[in-house]
């Protein structure tokens, strides 16, 4: 089983007022069927401290980390996902951040997060040059084509202690990463918005399945 954070997000009546509710997109759905066939996914709402109590009674092998708002626009998303992080590092499991995800690990662990990249990140396709030894991308990959879709993003320098870039921008920017024992991993591209899922994307949660990254 894998769990997987929910997006905070403020819906507005028509007739006034408003309403606080946690969502997860469709397409999740879609691409972890194609990539973890088989495999059950929890949803985990933001909660705080109780998403941690529900994570502590499931027996999942991975965290996924979702996009969506920077951190601090949503303050009740961020307290659920430093809860959920710090749970899966006492408990050894595998976390892997998508877009803000990873934005949010790297914070969690102690580097910077939230430069500005104007629009030159958002709604693009864009080429990302894979570093010698990169993670779980095969050796014979040198580069990757990928979505994006993000305002702010981690600079080679913001990365956190213990961290080591596996991917990099044109600009310069770190768009994948991961930690020495398998265990973390971050990617600025959304997977699951793909038409069809991507072999490396399917190979990177085929680890996180196993309990590595």
């Amino acid at each position: 089983m894998i769990a997987i954070s929910m997006r905070a997000v403020r819906h507005i009546y028509p007739g006034g007022g408003e309403e606080m509710r946690d969502a997860l997109a469709r397409n999740w759905w879609r691409f972890l069927e194609q990539a973890l066939p088989g495999v059950p996914v929890a949803p985990l709402p933001n909660i705080g401290g109780l998403a941690a109590d529900m994570l502590q009674c499931l027996p999942v092998t991975g965290l996924i980390l979702s996009g969506g708002d920077d951190w601090g626009v949503f303050p009740e998303r961020d307290a659920a996902e430093r809860e959920l992080f710090l749970l899966a590092r006492r408990a050894s499991l595998p976390v892997l951040g998508v877009c803000r995800g990873a934005q949010v690990v790297n914070r969690l662990m102690g580097g910077n997060t939230g430069t500005g990249f104007g629009q030159k990140h958002a709604g693009t396709r864009h080429i990302v040059r894979i570093s010698p030894g990169g993670g779980w991308l095969p050796e014979s990959a040198r580069s990757l084509e990928v979505n994006s879709y993000h305002n702010c993003g981690i600079e080679r320098q913001d990365l956190a202690p213990g961290l080591t870039p596996w991917a990099f921008a044109d600009d310069g920017s770190v768009e994948a990463f991961g930690d020495a024992d398998g265990r973390l991993a971050g990617i600025m591209w959304h997977p699951e918005r793909e038409a069809e899922a991507r072999a490396h994307d399917i190979h990177l949660f085929q680890f996180l399945k196993g309990g590595r990254v």
